[in-house]
């Protein structure tokens, strides 16, 4: 009986990602629920346990230093180089499952090699701000721009809007300290904050929200709509500058500059 040796008999156990793993910012349900399955069932042997280990083990060897190297996750179609990413974004941030407070590093059984490795990283996490990570895929709705390309990625992780000019407003009154109040402004009316921002140079709800929450912008809500359209036009690609100065200011901490 074959199916003797298998922890779980493959014809009882069907693959709820259907072989295929996709590195993504989706949260939803049905995403975890697949997540789940895939730290499960996710056997950290092999290259796989290796490919972590170097990764790990790299990045603590420079944590102190001025620049973190790059790592290139390289393989033939198929081999499974998504579900390294995908698998080491969980474990990187340990994340959690709302149902029942289950957390990436307990689903999976890892090689103690791997286990040290991220009980090291979290130590030097509790000595910063934490852990963060952000994955996805660069032709993701950017036009030609890498850089906005990535920038969507690291936006969409934060929470905010995956567009340049839509996730910058959104920085700006996070800066301002207003974001929270100027979104509840807007569902207190029922509308959607994600519909209303999509709207921003021509929604009349989000141009009085700021207009109340910030008089100083400008005297109406007419007023507000110029003030936004000059202060975050539409870009179809950014500088260098401009992507490290998005990055930096979208992972500081609310409330500090």
């Amino acid at each position: 009986n074959n199916e003797a040796i298998y922890a779980k008999p493959p014809r009882l156990n069907r693959p709820l990602n259907n072989g295929v793993a996709h590195v993504s910012e989706d949260h939803s349900a049905a995403a975890l629920q697949t997540l789940r399955y895939e730290l499960e069932t996710f056997v950290c042997d092999g290259e796989y346990a290796t490919g972590l280990e170097k990764i790990l083990r790299s990045y603590l060897d420079n944590i102190n230093r001025p620049a973190q190297p790059g790592i290139w996750v390289s393989g033939f179609y198929g081999s499974g180089k998504s579900h390294l990413v995908k698998m080491l974004r969980a474990l990187w941030v340990d994340s959690r499952f709302p149902e029942d407070g289950a957390t990436a590093r307990g689903l999976v059984k890892l090689p103690n090699r791997v286990s040290d490795l991220l009980h090291e990283f979290s130590t030097a996490a509790k000595r910063a701000s934490g852990t963060h990570a952000a994955s996805g895929t660069l032709g993701a709705g950017a036009g030609e721009s890498v850089r906005l390309a990535l920038l969507s990625i690291a936006f969409s992780s934060l929470g905010l809007s995956a567009q340049y000019h839509l996730a910058r407003f959104e920085l700006w009154l996070r800066q301002r300290g207003v974001l929270d109040a100027v979104r509840e402004a807007i569902t207190a009316q029922g509308a959607s904050w994600d519909k209303e921002l999509g709207l921003l140079f021509v929604s009349s709800r989000l141009h009085k929200a700021v207009c109340d929450a910030l008089p100083d912008v400008a005297p109406n809500p007419a007023e507000v709509a110029k003030a936004l359209r000059a202060q975050f036009p539409q870009k179809t690609d950014i500088s260098n500058d401009e992507l490290v100065d998005a990055i930096s200011e979208a992972l500081k901490p609310p409330g500090t500059s």
